[in-house]
């Protein structure tokens, strides 16, 4: 369960707010004068996103380094051939009557 605390009362509760984030599975995002500034979230979920982040960015990594270079007037002509074929498709003729 997500739960909304000052960072005042994080900071006189810190020990229960760990007990409940550890051993119920709670999340709190921590207020300063009613803005949101951090959230204090399971220990298991934090790791599973640095370890959805890091696949991430390796899958990205590969992608980058599978694309071969290309030459920059053949990628000129390919978006302006991109650009005229969206426009073609987009430009609205008037209605004969």
């Amino acid at each position: 369960m997500q739960k909304t605390i000052s960072a005042i009362k994080v900071r006189q509760n810190l020990g229960q707010v760990m007990n409940e984030v550890a051993l119920k599975d709670d999340e709190y995002v921590i207020e300063r004068a009613g803005k949101p500034m951090v959230a204090i979230i399971p220990i298991e979920r934090y790791q599973s996103i640095k370890k959805e982040r890091g696949e991430f960015f390796r899958m990205v990594e590969d992608i980058r380094k599978g694309m071969m270079p290309a030459d920059d007037k053949v990628l000129d002509a390919e978006i302006e051939a991109a650009v005229k074929a969206v426009r073609k498709r987009t430009t609205r003729r008037p209605k004969k009557k």
